[in-house]
């Protein structure tokens, strides 16, 4: 696993001919990796992150590993604290619960958004992503996180239900929504309920869609958020704001 992480990031420094940008490549491509690490929980809630260690770690000097650490500072995955240095944020019952919310009020709106305003590109992006989806969805029961495929093939099918909204600065806040929300959920999979309810929700969203049905598209990918905070709920024990305000209007 190091070694891959290593030879993705050395391939942005072979060859002779480095594009004048080569600095912010490294430090994005470095990013990149990190972040995974931190939503697979590979460097685990609350760590302590060792700029040396990290630059050992991927193979890449110190500075695009500090630089690479505030990007995540800016994406909320990683603190930075005066004396102390950086460290994997910490994992909050609250901010999932909060997390959730802005998921159920956010994603039906651009799903609507993007039926009205999405084109043919879109809807083939949409089904390209659920014919991709789709193979994996079937072997529902397994979510644990070492199940990189599916993971990576879900997101890409609910991103591609709203990136047809017209609002691209939105659909960036909700894919680090997401994101994060997937980071709980494979800290917490062996806790979480098997999602039996996924593979026809799916479906029914990309039916719906292609045949433009909003509101009924709408009331799916809603029920759906729903059933996935349910899911959640049941591993926390300690947030201060409960499943109730997440369905309340």
């Amino acid at each position: 696993m190091a070694k891959r992480r290593k030879d993705e990031i050395a391939s942005v420094l072979q060859g002779a001919a480095l594009p004048e940008n080569a600095a912010d490549t490294l430090t994005n491509t470095l990013r990149q990796a990190i972040k995974r690490d931190v939503l697979t929980a590979a460097l685990e809630p609350g760590a302590r992150l060792s700029v040396r260690a990290l630059a050992e770690r991927y193979g890449v000097g110190a500075t695009p590993v500090r630089e690479a650490l505030w990007c995540l500072v800016g994406e909320g995955l990683v603190v930075a604290e005066a004396q102390h240095g950086f460290q994997v944020s910490g994992v909050d019952s609250s901010r999932l619960v909060h997390l959730l919310l802005l998921r159920r009020r956010v994603e039906p709106w651009l799903l609507a958004a993007a039926m009205r305003n999405g084109g043919p590109e879109w809807l083939r992006r949409v089904e390209r992503a659920f014919t991709d989806f789709q193979p994996f969805d079937a072997q529902v029961g397994d979510l644990r996180p070492q199940n990189i495929e599916w993971e990576r093939l879900h997101r890409e099918f609910h991103l591609s239900l709203v990136e047809g909204s017209g609002m691209p600065a939105m659909v960036d806040l909700a894919r680090r929504w997401y994101d994060e929300i997937d980071r709980y959920r494979r800290i917490n999979a062996r806790s979480l309920s098997v999602d039996a309810t996924g593979k026809p929700d799916h479906e029914a969203m990309f039916e719906l869609v292609t045949k433009g049905d909003q509101a009924r598209a709408v009331a799916t990918l809603t029920r759906h958020i729903d059933d996935t905070a349910e899911r959640h709920m049941v591993t926390l024990d300690d947030a201060d704001v409960r499943l109730t305000d997440l369905t309340s209007d």
